[in-house]
């Protein structure tokens, strides 16, 4: 079914343009906010019968209900070290020392006419976060992405972009915080990352959503030789969060890393798809997904790590598990290697779904515990491999506090 212009509201070609020629955008991205704007309208929801869309049915909704919130802006915290730049990407196109980079990379890694969601970010994503650290330079602290939705009463939307670019041999870290209230939400998001030559990024998300928001992400990063990018994900609120993380492994010896942790509970729905493409030879990939389910909570996870033939030497895994704390929790996985080389170090995957552990869960009922406490020790032991990993060390300190805290009132 083709939508008309009219139905498309804010998102049609003649209102995206007007205003990004209001915000006195350069003719280039003015440029691609149209194209971005026009694959919007040509490319219908996705829909189950997408690999990676099975297990998360949008075809009762569409993005056009939902309003774009023209005034939102993330708030970015940081110290950049000389010659870098950490602030909303509108200034760094002021900037006219920052300009040509942020013009050289948007779009460049995820392209604005790829899909449904990804066109409606590239069309429509206002303030807009880069990040650019400079050869040889390193980010003393993390650099720190407030996106906090406005209160509204109102079915909004906010579409939250990030660039990162790490020049040769620099570091930096980014720790985005998401934040909304209760209304209803929509959040299409996208987070690019250029790692040239032995950079090193790590990117963490800090999601704490309110009840109603529904989150689509698309993190994809580049890696260049003996780059390292790490991603970790902390999923704890929202209703529907699905996000795709993605490592485009071009360099001779770069390293990708994903982590996530997810902790579900009554209607709330977790879909997690990455990506490891293994291109540069001698290149490493670890994935390890992390979920446990109350109520009737969902988690969904579908990986591809791919090792191409130009990628000899390489090594790889991925793992998912899933620990149900209740009877109608439900989680599905699905790892899958694709391996276009006999030369490989080692590449593996493994899925686990069940219960816990029902001696466990009795010998420390039996010490005097009871059920939720004792469920309180098991998550927090679960998680420890993922929350004990470098990629979580900003949040570490309080990372124990958060997951009693929602075990405390989870259906059982």
């Amino acid at each position: 079914m083709t939508t008309s212009t009219t139905d498309l509201g804010a998102y049609a070609e003649a209102p995206v343009s007007a205003a990004a020629t209001a915000r006195t955008e350069p003719a280039w991205l003015v440029r691609s906010r149209e194209d971005a704007a026009r694959a919007f309208a040509a490319t219908p929801m996705p829909t189950r019968a997408l690999r990676p869309w099975k297990y998360t049915d949008l075809t009762q909704h569409s993005i056009e209900e939902f309003t774009p919130d023209a005034t939102f802006a993330p708030v970015v915290t940081s110290t950049p070290p000389a010659g870098g730049f950490a602030g909303t990407l509108a200034d760094a196109l002021r900037d006219a020392s920052h300009a040509p980079a942020v013009e050289a990379a948007l779009g460049t890694v995820v392209q604005g006419t790829e899909s449904k969601f990804v066109a409606a970010n590239a069309a429509l994503w206002t303030g807009g976060v880069f990040v650019h650290a400079p050869r040889s330079g390193a980010f003393e602290a993390p650099v720190t992405v407030d996106v906090t939705a406005a209160a509204t009463h109102q079915m909004g939307a906010i579409f939250p972009r990030i660039l990162v670019v790490a020049e040769a041999n620099s570091e930096v870290t980014i720790i985005v915080k998401n934040r909304s209230h209760d209304a209803p939400l929509l959040v299409s998001g996208v987070v690019e990352i250029v790692a040239n030559e032995d950079a090193r990024v790590r990117v963490l998300f800090d999601g704490d959503w309110g009840a109603n928001t529904w989150e689509f992400t698309t993190v994809r990063s580049r890696l260049a030789k003996a780059a390292d990018v790490q991603v970790a994900s902390l999923a704890i609120g929202g209703h529907l969060l699905k996000q795709h993380i993605e490592a485009l492994i071009e360099g001779e010896g770069a390293n990708s890393l994903i982590r996530g942790i997810v902790l579900g509970d009554a209607e709330q729905h977790f879909d997690f798809v990455t990506l490891q493409d293994h291109m540069g030879k001698k290149s490493t990939s670890d994935v390890e997904i992390k979920s446990a389910l109350a109520g009737a909570s969902r988690s969904v996870y579908y990986g591809i790590t791919r090792v191409e033939t130009t990628a000899g030497g390489s090594s790889a895994n991925q793992e998912n598990r899933n620990l149900l704390l209740s009877n109608r929790a439900k989680a599905d996985s699905d790892p899958v290697l694709e391996i276009l080389t006999s030369d490989v170090i080692r590449c593996g995957h493994g899925a686990t779904v069940g219960p816990v552990d029902p001696e466990a869960e009795f010998y420390l009922q039996s010490r005097g515990l009871d059920r939720r406490s004792a469920l309180k020790l098991l998550v927090g032991g679960f998680f420890q491999s993922v929350i004990g990993d470098a990629a979580f060390a900003a949040l570490a300190d309080d990372m124990h506090e958060r997951v009693e805290r929602k075990i405390a009132t989870a259906e059982l």
